[in-house]
Parts: structure tokens; C-alpha cells; sequence
């Protein structure tokens, strides 16, 4: 009975050792995972802005504009306790990580932004969007000649005629009539000169551009 024991007890002992080597095999890769993550840097602020003041992003959708028309403007800081723009955007500049408006400056404008943060300290950022005109929308004469010439009483009478596009005015020097404003794209006017003279047609388009073209009238002694 006494042998009996003794050679169970053999069995015991081994899943002892076992149960011992499992457990000791457990608790080294355990540490050695901990070690491991203890090894990686923690994450930062850095990655979320860390606590310095910055400028995330400023910038325009569009470096160059056609006049009239608008393109966007985004920008974002962190950090910051208040933020200007000048000049000034759609709607003011307050303080965000993301933020986009839209703008349409009427000639070459340069945007700088200023964020303070809490110490007072200040970081600006700019950029530049150049406005130019679009060719395709600029004023043209496309005609400006004599339609009709007769003597009467002696007198030379010339009906003049012209054409354009793009245009919002219309003028003639010397004055012959008053400037026209949003007229049809073309008419005629009368003109009875004494003396050579030199007419010169103008027209403005939208965005202050001007075409002109000149006609001499030639009148001979009478």
C-alpha cells in the first residue's frame, strides 16, 4: 500500500512542475509585454498641439481671381485666446482648428492672420491673392465708323455708328452726348463739324477697364 502512494505521488509532481513552469512562463510574458509598452514613448501633447501657441493651417483655395469672383479662405490655430484677420473676413476671425469662409477681394489683397495666446505672445501667418481681369470679359469696340454722310446748306452732317461689348458706359469726347450707362450694345449719333475733328469713342466695362477708338472727320475749307 505504502509502494502505491509513493507512485502516485510521481504523477503529482510532475503536474506540480508544470503547473509551476505555466505560471512562471505567464508572469515572464507579462513582464516582458509591460516592459515593452513602458519602452514607447507616451503619447504627447505635441500630437494634439502641445500647449505652445500655432497656426495650424492659412491659406486660399485660389492664389489668383478673376475679378468678381470669390474663392475661400481656411484657416485654423491652437492655443490661441483670440485671432484677427485683416482685412477682415466673412462673418470676423474668432478662434478654431478648422474653419473655412468664402472672400472675393476686388484687387490684389494680402491677408495676414494674428493669433495671441494666453501669455500674450503672438504668431502671425500671410498670404497674397492676385486679382487680375478676365480677357474674355473686357470691354471691345467692335465697330465705330460713318454709317451716312450728306452736305446740307453747305454744312457736312455725318451719322456716326458703333458697336461694343462688355460695356456699362458710353461716351464720346468731344461730347456729342451724355454718357449712356447699361445701353444696348451698339447706336448712332449725328454730328455737323466745322473744322476737322477727332472723335473719341469709351467704353467702361464692369470692372473700370476701358476700351477707346478714335475717328477723324475731315472737313475741307468751305
Amino acid at each position: 500500500m505504502l509502494k502505491v502512494l509513493r507512485h502516485a505521488e510521481i504523477p503529482l509532481r510532475v503536474a506540480a512542475v508544470i503547473a509551476g513552469a505555466y505560471l512562471l512562463y505567464v508572469f515572464l510574458a507579462r513582464h516582458s509585454a509591460q516592459k515593452r509598452f513602458s519602452a514607447q514613448p507616451a503619447p504627447s501633447d505635441a500630437a494634439y498641439g502641445g500647449t505652445g501657441l500655432k497656426i495650424l493651417q492659412f491659406y486660399a483655395r485660389d492664389g489668383v481671381l478673376y475679378e468678381g469672383k470669390s474663392t475661400v479662405i481656411c484657416y485654423g490655430v491652437v492655443n490661441a485666446r483670440s485671432v484677427t484677420i485683416d482685412p477682415p473676413i466673412q462673418g470676423g476671425a474668432y478662434v478654431s482648428f478648422n474653419r473655412c469662409v468664402e472672400a472675393a477681394p476686388k484687387r490684389d489683397t494680402t491677408y495676414v492672420l494674428t493669433a495671441e495666446g494666453n501669455s500674450g505672445k503672438t504668431v502671425s501667418a500671410s498670404f497674397t491673392i492676385r486679382v487680375q481681369a478676365d480677357p474674355d470679359s473686357l470691354p471691345r469696340i467692335t465697330s465705330f465708323g460713318i454709317n451716312r454722310h450728306i452736305v446740307e446748306k453747305g454744312r457736312h452732317i455725318y451719322t456716326l455708328a458703333f458697336a461694343f461689348q462688355n460695356g456699362k458706359n458710353v461716351s464720346i469726347d468731344p461730347p456729342v452726348f451724355s454718357p449712356i450707362e447699361d445701353s444696348a450694345p451698339f447706336g448712332q449719333f449725328f454730328v455737323a463739324p466745322d473744322k476737322t475733328t477727332t472723335y473719341t469713342l469709351t467704353v467702361t466695362g464692369a470692372f473700370g477697364h476701358k476700351a477707346q477708338k478714335k475717328l477723324t472727320l475731315e472737313v475741307k475749307d468751305q
